[in-house]
């Protein structure tokens, strides 16, 4: 991720967080409208899972500029959506919710800066996340 997305989204982030929870309503909508199945992942209430959708977007966007440990806590999540049964398809259909509640998130003043940012910081993540989730659904079938 480039230092200039890492700022951005730094930036921006203040207003994402004040919103109380509105990204992650947004996000889920969106999910669920790319992919009405997914629904079945989610088994606990969705109040409760969006406060943790919010409560690990804060703390990964925290640990953006120090990599070993953001690695660590994006290899965990990996971990534990893997143990969910969360797969590729599933980070991918993820990406484009997360583009798409960004842009409504921000409404007219999304530029393309603030969703190039958002979106690399998601995709670094996520692709953190997968690889870790990859070796964990693989390590239980051996």
């Amino acid at each position: 991720m480039q230092a200039r997305d890492r700022q951005i989204v730094l930036e921006t982030s203040a207003e994402v967080f004040m919103a109380k929870g509105r990204l992650a309503e947004i996000f889920y909508g969106h999910l669920f409208d790319l992919a009405p199945e997914a629904r079945s992942l989610f088994s606990g209430e969705m109040v409760q899972q969006r406060k943790m959708f919010m409560s690990a977007l804060s703390l990964t966007i925290g640990l953006l500029g120090d990599r070993p440990r953001l690695t660590a806590m994006a290899e965990h999540m990996g971990r534990v959506h893997a143990v969910k049964g969360v797969g590729p398809m599933h980070f991918a259909l993820g990406a484009q919710a997360f583009d798409l509640a960004i842009c409504d998130f921000f409404g007219e003043a999304c530029t393309p800066e603030i969703c190039k940012a958002w979106h690399a910081a998601y995709s670094e993540i996520t692709g953190i996340m997968c690889d870790a989730a990859a070796k964990k659904a693989g390590s239980t079938a051996a």
